[in-house]
């Protein structure tokens, strides 16, 4: 596709940019970059930046997705609309919903904060948007309240009265396997764990991981989704369950990324698959997990995609195997 002379840019854009989206929700995230890059490639010099809006923020989003923050703030940067056109209101939300995934990104959770309630107060959002907002809001209060000494455990108390409102209003209607609820029952599930509500979290993961289960053909997001709800499972385990279900974290994020490195939540299961075993008895099975684990820390910096995982999970497990068998690992 091309911007030439006799072409609707307008059009062309909008074509690209919803290929750009499914593609990264199917995985292909460099095909999703290609598909934006080629066509600002050919833009004309004079095209405005608030037409071109779209594709900028996509492929920030492109390259949040890679752990690529620096690139993806520039992305953002060039979407400054002076004028919300038809249409434009929505992208700005998703621009400063991208931008607030951005920093959260990189753990500037504080700043994070300020994109995601801006985000959750904009009016009439559609229920997807609504979904969305409240669940992103709820996982980053998690982090808050640990980096804050648990200072706000009150933000916790409220992201799950609201979280229980969404739930029960999906539950008993036809959407009750939709995008919107799975996202705020995981978002929930963590809430339920950090405030010791491990019965109300078992029920609700274990209905979370049924809904995975169903699912034929799971996007990006449902894939990094059923990940995290293996983990959250794992944490409120019994022991001998637990090695199970934290393999099959391993296993699953394995078959979802055949052609990748294990990353940095693969050395966060690992530790504590090394933690398991050393409890179990399982002495060099313990140890060949936390070499496992120091290889892909020794690679990959702290990632902060699944709450907790790049903050308070990663800080208790490195302390409790540090403590029970003596190893270090720098994280």
């Amino acid at each position: 596709m091309l911007l030439g002379q006799h072409a609707c840019p307008q059009l062309q854009i909008d074509v690209a940019y919803q290929r750009s989206v499914l593609m990264r929700l199917k995985g292909d995230i460099q095909g999703s970059a290609r598909t934006i890059q080629d066509l600002l490639s050919r833009a004309p010099p004079a095209t405005p930046a608030h037409i071109l809006g779209p594709l900028h923020v996509s492929q920030a989003k492109n390259y949040a997705y890679k752990f690529r923050f620096s690139e993806a703030h520039g992305e953002a940067k060039k979407y400054a609309p002076t004028h919300l056109a038809e249409g434009q209101p929505d992208l700005l939300w998703d621009h400063i919903y991208g931008v607030g995934r951005i920093l959260r990104g990189e753990g500037r959770f504080e700043e994070a904060r300020q994109c995601f309630e801006l985000c959750r107060n904009a009016p009439a959002l559609a229920e997807s948007r609504q979904l969305l907002i409240q669940s992103a809001t709820a996982d980053l209060y998690c982090e808050l309240d640990y980096q804050q000494s648990q200072r706000h455990l009150s933000l916790l108390l409220i992201a799950r009265d609201w979280l229980t409102v969404e739930v029960q209003a999906l539950h008993p209607s036809s959407r009750s396997c939709s995008k919107g609820l799975r996202r705020v029952l995981l978002s929930l599930v963590e809430i339920q764990i950090r405030l010791g509500y491990y019965d109300e979290a078992r029920l609700r993961v274990s209905q979370v991981l049924g809904i995975y289960d169903s699912l034929a053909a799971p996007d990006i997001v449902d894939r990094l989704g059923h990940v995290r709800a293996l983990i959250a499972s794992a944490r409120i385990s019994s022991l001998e369950d637990a090695e199970i279900v934290w393999s099959d974290a391993l296993r699953w994020n394995k078959l979802y990324n055949p052609f990748e490195e294990d990353v940095f939540t693969c050395g966060v299961v690992y530790m504590y698959m090394c933690l398991v075993r050393h409890k179990l008895g399982n002495i060099s099975g313990s140890r060949e997990c936390l070499e496992k684990a120091q290889q892909v820390f020794k690679r990959e910096k702290r990632q902060f995609l699944i709450p907790g995982v790049g903050t308070y999970l990663v800080d208790f497990v490195v302390n409790e195997v540090q403590t029970m068998t003596g190893c270090t690992c720098g994280v």
